[in-house]
């Protein structure tokens, strides 16, 4: 090997006779250019597929939430469906009145203490909570006479509470 790169540096004239023909230089920066448009070319395309792989992706996505979404209503639907009918027209006046009730709170002042009104609808939110705990019992036993009453109980222990804290922020407010 180093007989060759000693023969080549004792010898530079007879490689440098042959020049390289005319527009071997253009033709050389042309296929480079073409190489270079053909890359972007593919970066393009690879991006231009992963959009829309993406979009697809977060359509389907959609789609399939939106689908398990409706499914899962349809199960709180049926869920909620007990076959006690005493139950559901029970709860629909409740869910109206306890509405009404709600609203009528947002409005009181509470001799401007927030804190105390965050209190007592915290307090009433945990109210709600029991009562999903009392259906999650009749879920499990459909039967018992006893979870239903309970459960309407409750709904009017929550009213007969909300008209009294209503009654008597009212009351304090009317004072002053």
């Amino acid at each position: 090997m180093k007989m060759i790169d000693d023969y080549i540096r004792l010898n530079p004239e007879l490689f440098d006779i042959e020049e390289p023909d005319p527009g071997h230089v253009d033709r050389f920066r042309n296929r480079i250019h073409t190489m270079n448009l053909a890359k972007r070319r593919r970066t393009w395309i690879i991006l231009l597929s992963a959009a829309a792989i993406l979009i697809f992706g977060l359509l389907l996505s959609y789609a399939a939430i939106r689908e398990f979404g409706l499914i899962e209503m349809r199960l709180n639907r049926l869920a909620g469906d007990f076959p006690n009918s005493e139950l559901n027209e029970a709860e629909q006046y409740y869910s109206g009145q306890l509405s009404i009730y709600y609203s009528k709170i947002q409005q009181l002042r509470f001799n401007n203490d927030q804190a105390e009104k965050n209190q007592v609808l915290a307090e009433l939110s945990a109210m709600d909570a029991q009562v999903q705990a009392m259906k999650h019992d009749l879920k499990q036993n459909p039967d018992d006479e006893r979870i239903v009453h309970a459960i309407i109980n409750f709904y009017q222990v929550k009213i007969e509470l909300m008209d009294v804290i209503i009654a008597h922020a009212d009351k304090t407010n009317n004072s002053i």
